[in-house]
């Protein structure tokens, strides 16, 4: 049964475009409900009769949005893909983070087990591009706060790392890095420390030694 709840990943079929207000009408399938999937908010361009996953945004009586974009579909799209690992028990899904704009989402997954969770979890994203042509990073959930602040900077190299400082009272985290690097640390328009950032639950400030 499908479970109409904000945040769970539903599967629709569009229906009608909506130029006025630069939105697609869907239907939930199994269901009757119609529901609004904004452009901004779509991963890709759709016709009528495209079928698609999108997560529930938000529910306003019977006014039901969705996105492709949100932290919430990435989670739930990472636990649908990497189904057969939660079932076994092997891993868990701590974490997910996108911004504004960005092309990209990072995860945060933990082994349940021992095993190195990126290493058993990656071969399962080979089927992402059926749902999107973002991107998702994985990242290594980790109770050290410093280590998880470094593993959540990926795909920065992390070997160019030279000093990771917590500030306790502030809630914030320095992390100095070799000078030719600090552009791959902070990303697009700062975009891969932000959603870092997202990711850990602190400011993350990054600083050539």
């Amino acid at each position: 049964m499908i479970q109409v709840k904000v945040g769970h990943l539903v599967p629709v079929m569009v229906v009608k475009a909506l130029p006025d207000h630069d939105s697609l009408l869907t239907i939930v399938a199994g269901t009757e409900l119609m529901a609004l999937l904004p452009k901004s908010y779509a991963n890709r361009t759709y016709r009528v009769g495209d079928n698609t996953l999108a997560s529930i945004y938000s529910i306003d009586g019977a006014r039901i949005i969705l996105s492709q974009r949100s932290s919430q579909y990435f989670r739930k799209l990472t636990e649908l893909l990497l189904s057969p690992l939660l079932q076994d028990g092997r891993i868990e899904v701590k974490r997910a983070a996108t911004a504004l704009n960005a092309r990209f989402a990072k995860v945060s997954i933990k082994s349940l087990n021992g095993e190195d969770p990126l290493s058993v979890s990656i071969p399962y994203l080979k089927y992402l591009r059926r749902y999107t042509d973002d991107t998702i990073t994985l990242v290594k959930f980790s109770h050290d706060l410093r280590e998880y602040v470094v593993n959540s900077l990926s795909p920065a190299p992390r070997e160019r790392v030279k000093k990771v400082i917590h500030f306790q009272t502030l809630r914030e985290v320095l992390v100095r890095v070799e000078p030719q690097y600090l552009g791959l640390f902070l990303g697009k328009g700062g975009m891969n420390v932000a959603v870092s950032s997202k990711l850990v639950g602190v400011s993350i400030k990054i600083d050539a030694v």
